[in-house]
């Protein structure tokens, strides 16, 4: 085949997919399986054919969301309030967290504590768990006393995995535990 010829036949081949089908932004996608969800429309707008502004807008349905779990109270099957033992090997939790966790309950002991060295966890950037809190009210008035980010969580698993079963206690980033 001379190259003169070649080259018309090249340019037939490269238009005729457009005489062919619709553009894919124009035609709607197919729906292989949904299982429920984020809903992926729209992601795919900004790509969407423009020439078809009088085609319905589909009903979009929010994705079936379960309803937040109570976070009050808060309790701890593996922990309380207490102190540490003095240890000739100091506790430490393997890894460290990285950042600096300071852990406590609504107590008289935690609540002393929590005063006595907020200007330091303040300093490190230390981020807190309420370990045992009874009701909203009580989880307010316990982050009220300091102007540190605290959490209502159980502490189970940190306390299992760091070997301790007392609070109020400071996680350093590097993993040490002190009191």
């Amino acid at each position: 085949m001379s190259p003169v010829r070649f080259v018309p036949l090249l340019a037939v081949f490269i238009v005729a997919p457009s005489w062919s089908a619709p553009p894919l932004a124009s035609r709607p996608p197919t729906v292989i399986h949904d299982a429920g969800g984020v809903p992926l429309a729209p992601y795919f707008e900004p790509f969407a054919d423009d020439t078809d502004e009088g085609a319905p807008e589909p009903v979009r349905q929010p994705p079936a969301q379960p309803l937040p779990p109570q976070l009050f109270p808060v309790v701890s099957a593996r922990g309380g309030p207490g102190r540490l033992l003095q240890n000739p090997m100091p506790s430490k939790l393997p890894g460290g967290p990285g950042q600096p966790i300071f852990i406590v309950g609504d107590d008289a002991a935690s609540v002393d504590w929590l005063q006595r060295n907020a200007d330091a966890l303040h300093r490190m950037g230390a981020q807190g768990i309420a370990a045992s809190v009874r009701s909203p009210e009580d989880f307010l008035r316990l982050r009220g006393l300091v102007d540190l980010h605290m959490t209502p969580m159980s502490p189970d698993a940190l306390l299992e995995a760091a070997g301790i079963h007392v609070w109020p206690v400071l996680i350093g980033a590097d993993g040490t535990i002190s009191q």
